[in-house]
């Protein structure tokens, strides 16, 4: 039976959102830096980050009213689930 802890998900997820504000830091360096701030540039920026915003949120908001046990393993392949076919 192979199976990880639930918890690897959530350093997953963690590892995304670090990368995803690593280069929308880098997005901001550029707008700034460039001198591109303009209404359509501060628009979209002001989109992508409320959309973030809302997206974080409603994660904390689904992880910590679910009462998720982040320690339970997930069932990757188990031997059993194909041992009836033969």
């Amino acid at each position: 039976m192979l199976q990880i802890p639930l918890y690897l998900f959530l350093f997953l997820y963690w590892i995304f959102v670090a990368v995803f504000v690593t280069f929308m830091l880098i997005n901001l360096y550029h707008i700034i830096a460039s001198g591109s701030f303009t209404f359509p540039s501060f628009f979209m920026t002001f989109f992508v980050f409320a959309s973030v915003t809302l997206i974080m949120y409603f994660t904390w908001t689904a992880i910590t009213s679910a009462g998720i046990n982040f320690r339970q393993p997930v069932t990757l392949f188990n031997i059993d689930w194909i041992s009836g076919v033969f």
